[in-house]
């Protein structure tokens, strides 16, 4: 190599360094550990990427993506293909995987600056894909990792603002428990299979003391009373184990990880730091509550409209049942059709379809039930899709009926439009096509139904 260019690598590097802070990953143990958990997560998020085809110019063609109601027409900058139309989805996972073993690399050989580089890449695609490309691919945890990661990689005073960024997390998740869902524990005893491994007479108790441990308790964990901050990372431990027999591994691989590292055996009290250095910090956690904000004046009711309920940490808070009707009006004639089963792509189930001639035109009616406990039903999912079919030749209309409930509750006809092709969706305010009691009439009333992923 050049001396030139030699030394213009190495001044870059360095400055690339005093940037980023790299000196407090290659000299704090916590720091480097973090970083593993880090790409760890990235491993298991692409892992499941790499086989879904919600952000593949398939799913644009095919009406199945959906964009952020903030940023609509995202499909012009799909360009990925899956399987069996293409092998570029594949093609770029596998070039993050190798990138992914080259970090391990760099970690081992304590290159530090240029890991950092090649993991800020990651971290740039899995912003791009979650806040750009697709509405139903990210989940809380996906912003647990995200914003962690944001942490580890920017700013000064990193091992502080990672357990604050946490810990703060953590209090804003509980925002979305205020719900009778948890505070009378109905999320679970409006489903026959109730509170996992626990009597029923104890769900109200438990929910209540998970409300309780992330208002008050999860402070601790930053506490430099030695018992208490035992106790409430103990009581962490437990909880995110817990989890896992709800939501598998995901959630503890995203948010079990930093408890262990950064409140376990390697805790040590962290002073808040007071300088202009901490300011990159410091911003980070009031974009976080200042997110978490957001989703509560969307809507006057974001539980049962979903307005917003994606902005923030939208842990799970309440079990959902949905029935969507769609009706197509149009002047072609009437198509053959057949019966194809029961199809439960995913969190529905097309449980109807069927087409007839009326009054000159053909309707072609569609009708989806949700299949899981823990499908928020979206009326802006449903809506987004099913829109993408009002430019087909021959559409006049397409009708929407959607009724939800939430823990056990009446059926809500929130939506009765008698076409959605004229409809427009606002990200930030409400949107007056969607109802809320006494607006939204009762339809009727669910039975019990399981959990379900």
């Amino acid at each position: 190599m050049p001396v030139r260019l030699e030394m213009f690598l190495h001044r870059a590097a360095r400055r690339y360094a005093r940037i980023f802070s790299i000196s407090e990953i290659e000299r704090e143990l916590i720091l480097q550990w973090s970083f593993g958990a880090s790409l760890f997560y990235f491993f298991v998020t692409f892992s499941s990427w790499i086989q879904r085809t919600n952000a593949t110019a398939e799913a644009a063609q095919n009406g199945s993506a959906v964009c952020w109601p903030y940023f609509q027409d995202c499909t012009h900058l799909f360009f990925l293909h899956a399987f069996p139309y293409g092998y570029s989805q594949s093609t770029l996972y596998m070039f993050f995987y190798g990138l992914m073993c080259l970090i391990v690399y760099l970690m081992w050989k304590k290159e530090w600056t240029q890991a950092h580089a090649l993991l800020m890449v990651l971290f740039l695609w899995k912003v791009f894909a979650v806040f750009f490309l697709s509405f139903v691919t990210p989940g809380p945890y996906d912003y647990y990792h995200l914003i962690l990661t944001s942490v580890l990689l920017f700013v000064p005073f990193k091992e502080y603002f990672l357990k604050l960024a946490f810990v703060w997390m953590y209090f804003m998740s509980v925002t979305v428990k205020f719900t009778p869902g948890w505070i009378l524990g109905t999320y679970f005893t409006s489903m026959r299979s109730g509170l996992p491994d626990f009597p029923a007479g104890l769900t109200v108790f438990l929910t209540n003391l998970v409300i309780f441990v992330q208002i008050v308790d999860c402070w601790f964990l930053m506490s430099r009373n030695w018992i208490l901050q035992r106790l409430s990372f103990s009581f962490a431990v437990i909880f995110h184990l817990y989890s896992g027999v709800l939501v598998y591994y995901n959630y503890p691989s995203s948010a079990l990880l930093p408890v262990l590292i950064l409140f376990g055996p390697l805790y040590r009290y962290t002073p808040t730091p007071f300088s202009k250095k901490a300011i990159g910090g410091w911003v980070i956690i009031i974009l976080v509550g200042l997110f978490q904000l957001l989703g509560f004046v969307v809507s006057p009711d974001r539980f049962l409209t979903l307005e917003g309920h994606r902005y923030g940490m939208f842990m799970f808070e309440a079990n959902h049942q949905c029935v969507a009707t769609f009706r197509t009006y149009s002047k072609k004639a009437t198509p053959a059709s057949h019966w194809e089963g029961l199809q439960c792509p995913g969190l529905y189930c097309t449980v109807e379809t069927s087409v007839e001639s009326k009054n000159g035109e053909t309707v072609s009616t569609k009708k989806i039930e949700s299949a899981s406990a823990w499908n928020r039903c979206d009326p802006y999912e449903l809506w987004y899709r099913a829109r993408a079919s009002c430019t087909d030749p021959g559409v006049e209309r397409i009708s929407m009926q959607f009724d939800h409930s939430i823990n056990g509750g009446p059926f809500y006809r929130i939506v009765d439009e008698p076409s959605i092709c004229d409809l427009t969706y606002k990200p930030f305010s409400h949107n007056n096509w969607i109802k809320i009691p006494p607006e939204a009439p009762i339809i009727g009333y669910p039975v019990q139904n399981f959990y379900s992923l």
